[in-house]
């Protein structure tokens, strides 16, 4: 078995915690200045940039509106610079939807850090299933 690159051991390790919840270690591999992309014109759709913007409009809202998150990686392909992940959402909405999508991550390092993401999903299922991105930013989070 071929040894991987840094940056796609780095990736493999950070997505075997994010399949546990721990999503700790993505934040700590990214830039400040890291940009986020989830393709399509939907609400969940457009380009973030830095960490807390990416973590006040895309996670924060996803946060809300699902029960349940998981993010599993299914393949990895070892670009060096640029890693692509292969996964599968195993999730469920508050309102008892499932959310499973299939998910390609485009994922750019500079100097050893998460540069830009780029998210490459079913946004037809989003649309579907997740509620618009602005309401969930007001939904409650059961205690």
């Amino acid at each position: 078995m071929r040894k991987l690159s840094p940056n796609a051991q780095l990736v493999s390790d950070i997505f075997d915690e994010v399949a546990k919840g721990n999503g700790a270690p993505f934040w700590e591999a990214c830039h400040d200045d890291v940009v986020w992309r989830t393709i399509g014109n939907g609400s969940w759709s457009g380009e973030f940039s830095g960490k807390q913007t990416i973590i006040d409009e895309v996670f924060r809202p996803l946060n809300r509106a699902l029960a349940e998150r998981a993010t599993i990686p299914t393949r990895l392909i070892d670009g060096d610079d640029v890693i692509v992940l292969q996964a599968r959402g195993n999730n469920l909405t508050r309102d008892g939807q499932r959310y499973d999508n299939d998910y390609v991550f485009v994922i750019h390092f500079k100097d050893g850090k998460i540069a830009r993401y780029e998210e490459y999903c079913d946004t037809e299922l989003i649309a579907r299933v997740l509620p618009d991105r602005i309401a969930a930013k007001s939904i409650p989070i059961p205690k």
